[in-house]
């Protein structure tokens, strides 16, 4: 930047100046140029200044957002960690009632089996208390008929017995 500045505002005004021989003339067209180099300067470290304070700004930002970032970054691990660790309980869950599950199903059909064992028994007991009753009924019809013939039988055992005592008392008259 000082080389341009020299090239444009000293070296023609010193050419010019130089040709009419008039010191005055150079020094103060030298100290006008040497103000505008310093004036130019004090420009361009002014924006120098700016551009580093917004560099320094646009760090801090920089630096502001890859902490925000790897905050965000270690809450998304540990919420990855404490998803992972629920479906690995999940999945120990899920084995843990499959194996109830399939208990349970061994049960049921266990239990399937001796209530067809039950049903059949059961059936079988009702099959033989028919057939007692009907053989109960049958020997109550037995008995009733034995009892009607023994009540027959002791009224003939009685007239039997009339009937030998008035022969015996026939016989003890004769």
């Amino acid at each position: 930047m000082g080389a341009q500045a020299v090239k444009k505002y000293f070296t023609p005004k010193w050419e010019e100046f130089s040709s009419h021989g008039e010191l005055e003339d150079v020094l103060e067209a030298s100290l006008a140029s040497a103000i505008r180099a310093s004036t130019l300067q004090m420009k361009v470290l002014g924006e120098f200044r700016t551009r580093m304070q917004e560099q320094r700004k646009l760090v801090a930002q920089a630096s502001k957002a890859d902490k925000e970032h790897q905050q965000a970054m270690e809450g998304l691990k540990a919420a990855l960690e404490s998803a992972r660790t629920a479906y690995e309980q999940m999945e120990a869950d899920l084995k843990e009632s499959d194996s109830n599950l399939l208990n349970m199903t061994k049960q049921l059909d266990n239990a399937n089996a001796a209530q067809k064992v039950a049903a059949e028994a059961l059936e079988a007991a009702n099959k033989e208390k028919r057939r007692l009753l009907e053989e109960a009924k049958s020997r109550e019809e037995e008995i009733s008929g034995l009892r009607k013939e023994l009540a027959n039988s002791e009224k003939g055992k009685k007239e039997a017995e009339d009937g030998k005592k008035e022969v015996e008392a026939r016989l003890g008259q004769c």
